[in-house]
């Protein structure tokens, strides 16, 4: 599936996201700010794995949420690899649970 393809899946299911004159606005999963990004080319926006796929989450709707570049840039540096969440475990374990709880609070079933 083509990354934009993803992105559109992903923001159907998310309430905060709506469409509009070709961009699709709601919500980065990290931060809660406001979020814009074509719905032709996805620019704007990054796909955030949850539960990262070097740690064996995978590509479920569920596992996946639309962030700002930044937003998911900064989690994946400071919190992804190994040798920083092994580092302070309950930490890591305490964000992904916020992501995930946060991505449930916005499911919103597709039509």
């Amino acid at each position: 599936m083509r990354t934009v393809e993803l992105m559109t899946r992903i923001a159907e299911t998310d309430v905060t996201f709506s469409i509009d004159d070709g961009r699709w606005r709601g919500k980065c999963l990290i931060c809660n700010g406001w979020l814009s990004f074509d719905a032709r080319t996805g620019f704007g926006a990054n796909i955030e794995h949850i539960y990262p796929r070097s740690l064996g989450g995978d590509n479920d709707l569920s596992n996946l949420g639309l962030t700002h570049p930044g937003c998911n840039g900064e989690k994946g540096r400071n919190w992804d690899p190994k040798r920083r969440h092994r580092g302070n475990p309950e930490r890591y374990r305490a964000i992904v649970e916020h992501l995930r709880q946060r991505r449930r609070e916005r499911w919103r079933e597709r039509a």
